[in-house]
């Protein structure tokens, strides 16, 4: 695997700095498309979107919003997009709020982000008249009788601009470092906090990713846009990198869209390549062809190690089937399975697996087109340094937080000097490449001292039939706390278990489980088994909410 130089790309400090240089010369550019519940393609080129944000802002300043905190709620549309990139612009402070949360917790979001207006669709629009009460101001991300609309402040905008009074101070003011978001963290192991994120630190993240991975013209996302990783890496990374990006925001019609829009790069979480490959295996066995394509699938691996790429028809017309047009595939959010990823490459579908956390804006480390390893989250990013201390990751660069709004302590526990503790446990290989080998908070600690990381056997125990979820803990199995034993909570995939009672699916579970057993050390070794009724409660990116189990 040899090492070659990193790609090309733009840098910015300012966003205001990267929309004008992106469509001032480029208007007629495609820039960002999206289907309607019905299949209709809609769409904006470069010339409109820079437009319409000019206008936006133009009316945020107007009502005095610029420097204020602007909480934007709903489902990825272009107008979720709009008003981010409007209140960037003019140096407000985009709130992105998680709307699969609970009512009472998006509340309690919106209180501690200090937010002084409020951007909704219409599945959130009665969460915020609840909230604002009248108190402060709510638009509409959509045409709404009784509320203002966005687009009614995109032409109140224009028409100020039209009078020659557009404000020229505004853009004076807003400097690399002044907070361009407030994004809550996932709250996987305990309750989200708000982290500050700068103008340059997103917008250096998103041209380092790019200095990492190749794109094609064409990219598809339906990654949540209040996660870091939906907006960085599969949003701002997309149009620096010059693609025609098309978004999604209804999971009912994700892979239609997919189909639509024919992209060459998609951008996505493990459960959705773990589905595809799912049905696709299901479709072959089906067909009575799932030995014939193992065998395939085997020889062109040994073929490749040769430097032989040899086109098989049946694998073609399965990827097409499959994939499309899509040869390049981003992953992150959670770990993916090594296996499928090597699966899809020998089927012509490349994936390359990154990290990232919230509070580096998000990405630390991604594989490369041309330096990959299925097993690593790959190489260290490029204007971010890594150590490890004690195993725990420790992050430095120019994409670390300013800090958790308004929680100091909170901001300096995480903190070792310029060093952001991502919690995470990792290693680091003889190339350079990064492998997280589990979370510092889900450690087991047995009474002999040793340590085990939960995420290990369940990678093991994932991969068993019968398993769609598992979460492995330690269960206090004596009078003190530190005498625990390891416990598994699966929860069964439906279909397989499908007329299966549960001691039935206890009874196979455990035969499997007692074989992987025999290959671990004895304080190691799965005690307990629990049968879940019901899914495992998760984040938008799909990682288990382990504090609620």
């Amino acid at each position: 695997m040899r090492k070659y130089p990193l790609n090309e790309v733009k840098y910015y400090l300012r966003f205001r700095d990267m929309i004008d240089d992106l469509a001032i010369g480029n208007e007629k550019k495609p820039a960002i498309s999206w289907f309607t519940r019905k299949g209709e393609e809609m769409g904006v080129d470069l010339g409109k979107w820079r437009d319409d944000i000019v206008c936006l802002q133009e009316q945020l300043i107007a009502l005095g919003l610029n420097g204020k905190h602007i909480a934007i709620l709903g489902e990825n549309s272009y107008e979720w997009l709009l008003t981010y990139f409007a209140a960037t612009y003019c140096g407000a402070v985009a709130v992105c709020v998680d709307i699969e949360q609970p009512n009472e917790t998006i509340e309690q979001m919106l209180n501690m982000a200090d937010v002084s207006a409020l951007f909704c669709s219409k599945t959130v629009e009665s969460i915020c008249k609840e909230y604002q009460n009248g108190s402060i101001p709510m638009f509409t991300m959509y045409e709404s009788e009784g509320a203002t609309s966005i687009y009614k402040l995109i032409e109140d905008g224009k028409t100020i601009i039209a009078s020659g009074n557009a404000n020229k101070d505004v853009e004076k003011s807003i400097t690399p470092d002044m907070t361009a978001s407030i994004v809550f963290t996932s709250g996987t192991t305990s309750y989200s906090k708000p982290v500050m994120l700068s103008q340059e630190a997103i917008l250096t993240n998103a041209s380092d990713a790019l200095a990492n991975v190749a794109i094609g013209n064409v990219a598809f996302t339906s990654l949540p846009f209040y996660h870091t990783y939906g907006l960085t890496c599969s949003v701002l990374s997309m149009l620096i990198g010059k693609a025609h990006l098309y978004i999604n925001g209804n999971l009912k019609t994700v892979m239609r869209d997919i189909q639509l829009s024919k992209p060459h790069t998609m951008l996505t979480v493990p459960l959705m390549l773990e589905t595809i490959n799912s049905k696709m295996w299901a479709t072959v066995e089906e067909l009575g062809k799932t030995e014939g394509l193992k065998k395939l699938l085997k020889l062109k691996k040994i073929l490749l190690k040769f430097g032989i790429n040899k086109r098989f028809s049946a694998i073609d017309i399965l990827k097409e089937k499959c994939f499309g047009t899509i040869e390049l595939i981003i992953c992150g959010g959670a770990h993916m399975s090594p296996e499928i990823m090597e699966q899809f490459y020998l089927m012509g579908v490349l994936t390359v697996q990154g990290y990232g956390i919230t509070e580096c804006a998000p990405l630390v480390s991604v594989n490369r087109n041309k330096m990959n390893k299925f097993d690593s989250v790959g190489l260290i990013s490029h204007n971010c340094e890594v150590k490890l201390e004690d195993g725990e990751i420790l992050v430095r660069g120019k994409n670390v937080m300013k800090g958790y709004y308004k929680l100091p302590e909170l901001t300096e526990e995480a903190m070792s000097g310029e060093w952001f503790k991502t919690g995470d446990i990792g290693e680091i290989d003889k190339d350079g490449f990064l492998y997280i080998t589990g979370r510092k908070k889900n450690l087991i600690v047995f009474k002999n001292g040793k340590k085990l990381s939960p995420e290990k056997l369940e990678e093991k125990i994932k991969k068993l039939p019968l398993v769609k979820d598992v979460v492995v803990y330690g269960a206090v199995s004596g009078v003190s706390t530190d005498d625990v034993q390891v416990a598994t909570s699966i929860f069964p995939d439906k279909e397989k278990t499908e007329g299966m009672n549960s001691y039935d699916i206890l009874e196979i579970l455990q035969t499997e489980i007692n074989e992987i057993n025999k290959e671990l050390p004895l304080y190691q070794q799965i005690q307990m088994i629990n049968i879940r009724e019901q899914e495992f409660s998760k984040t938008a990116l799909q990682k288990i909410k382990r504090h609620l189990i």
